[in-house]
């Protein structure tokens, strides 16, 4: 990236620069940040989670998606979670969500600090997000951080039970922690 590149940047310079790299780029704080890619077990989770949504959204005006779309949050930031709930108009050429109303983060332990801190800030200052989904990879536990009367994302369920269900946002979609889970087995370790 050219000394150019690691000034601050506004949202308005950012996105048309984002738009022509062979990468995806979130912009945080002013600065591009390249993502990265996940494990076998990111990548499902998020699938599973399109996946047990994509039918129980059908006839809404909400749609299942996943970390292709960008999300453009309250504080300037952008981000690309690992799936979302969308409940804005369908736009077929835009690359950012309409009205994001649940975002799903997985998360590793290399960005774990990252998604509890950052991004919580971030969608707290997204208003139509309704909850703020965080999933752990390692173990089975689900967090759910929900906009309470107050405004604000507020923490709520802790998951652990595979026969433990969360409601999501206006659609009243469900979705259990065996459904995002479906696939993994944990304590299974991958062979060298």
């Amino acid at each position: 990236m050219s000394e150019a590149r690691l000034q601050h940047w506004s949202l308005e310079e950012f996105l048309p620069w984002e738009e022509c790299q062979p990468a995806k780029y979130e912009l945080i704080d002013g600065r591009p940040r390249m993502m990265t890619g996940g494990t076998q077990a990111h990548h499902l989770i998020g699938l599973n989670i399109i996946a047990a949504l994509r039918d129980r959204l059908r006839g809404s005006p909400c749609r299942a998606w996943g970390s292709d779309l960008r999300v453009i949050t309250g504080t300037g930031n952008s981000r690309y979670p690992d799936a979302l709930i969308d409940c804005g108009p369908f736009q077929p050429t835009s690359h950012n969500t309409s009205e994001t109303s649940v975002v799903f983060e997985v998360l590793s332990r290399s960005t774990a600090w990252f998604d509890l801190q950052i991004k919580l800030r971030d969608y707290d200052a997204t208003t139509t997000i309704l909850h703020y989904v965080v999933i752990s990879q390692d173990e089975p536990n689900i967090v759910i951080w929900t906009r309470s009367d107050n405004g604000r994302l507020t923490l709520g369920a802790n998951l652990t039970r595979p026969d433990e269900t969360m409601t999501l946002g206006a659609t009243d979609a469900t979705l259990s922690l065996a459904e995002v889970y479906e696939g993994i087995a944990f304590g299974e370790t991958a062979e060298p």
